[in-house]
């Protein structure tokens, strides 16, 4: 059985490691395939029998709505896919995005009572959402209104942040503050905060795919963990290798 990661670029994505690692221990024989290709050619992959799911990354994210025969609650209010699954015949589209966000969060204890997200692109929406369900009352800031902003919170301009409370950093590059949670996973750096999130927004995906057959959450956190470090050590070897030859 097969399960897809599908998006562009590929070439440092930690979840077939994971994924697999994960799988393995609960007798789940599976790969798990980065595709890179026209939507088409993924709907095609995606109905074949031998596709248990997959999951959606950038920047392919809302593409893939119009491949689905259903979306879950999370997924539309989202406006985003990021974990495909199936049953009865269909294919349906996830996000765990916010979900794992929030399950981070909550773990972390910190505060929900009043948030800010930076960004307005696709993970922002999702994790905007997320965030709203849990309570919280969100100001969103960006360089340019999108139109779903006003569904979860209040828009302002980039430049008026402040950091007064949780703030939720979804743009393309890490933001200094004592409040700052930064999701942005960057190949070589080990930043804590986007490693729990992919883990914890993966281990969501492992239970659409194989129901509560699943490692323990905590064990799966373990899991990514230890594959995010040996990504970074890599990366150390590799630089101190091109530096010393």
């Amino acid at each position: 059985m097969r399960i897809y990661i599908y998006g562009s670029p590929l070439d440092f994505t930690l979840s077939p490691f994971f994924q697999e690692h994960a799988a393995s221990l609960t007798g789940h024989h599976m790969i798990y395939s980065p595709f890179q290709g026209e939507p088409g050619d993924f709907e095609k992959l995606l109905r074949n029998g031998e596709c248990l799911g997959a999951n959606v990354t950038i920047p392919f994210k809302t593409e893939v709505l119009k491949l689905c025969d259903r979306l879950t609650e999370r997924a539309g209010a989202a406006g985003s896919v990021n974990t495909i699954f199936k049953a009865d015949g269909m294919i349906i589209g996830d996000n765990t995005d916010g979900a794992g966000l929030l399950e981070w969060l909550k773990m972390k204890g910190t505060p929900l009572g009043e948030c800010a997200v930076l960004g307005n692109g696709g993970a922002a929406r999702s994790i905007a959402s997320a965030i709203f369900e849990a309570g919280a009352q969100i100001k969103i800031y960006a360089r340019q209104r999108h139109g779903w902003e006003e569904r979860f919170g209040r828009l302002y301009p980039l430049s008026d942040w402040k950091d007064e409370c949780t703030t939720v950093n979804t743009l393309p590059f890490p933001v200094e503050g004592k409040n700052v949670v930064n999701i942005g996973y960057r190949f070589g750096e080990f930043n804590p905060d986007a490693v729990m999130m992919l883990a914890l927004q993966g281990w969501l995906a492992s239970k659409r795919w194989f129901g509560e057959k699943v490692v323990p959450k905590e064990q799966f956190i373990a899991i990514a963990v230890s594959h995010a470090r040996a990504q970074t050590n890599k990366e150390l070897i590799f630089n101190l290798t091109n530096k010393n030859f």
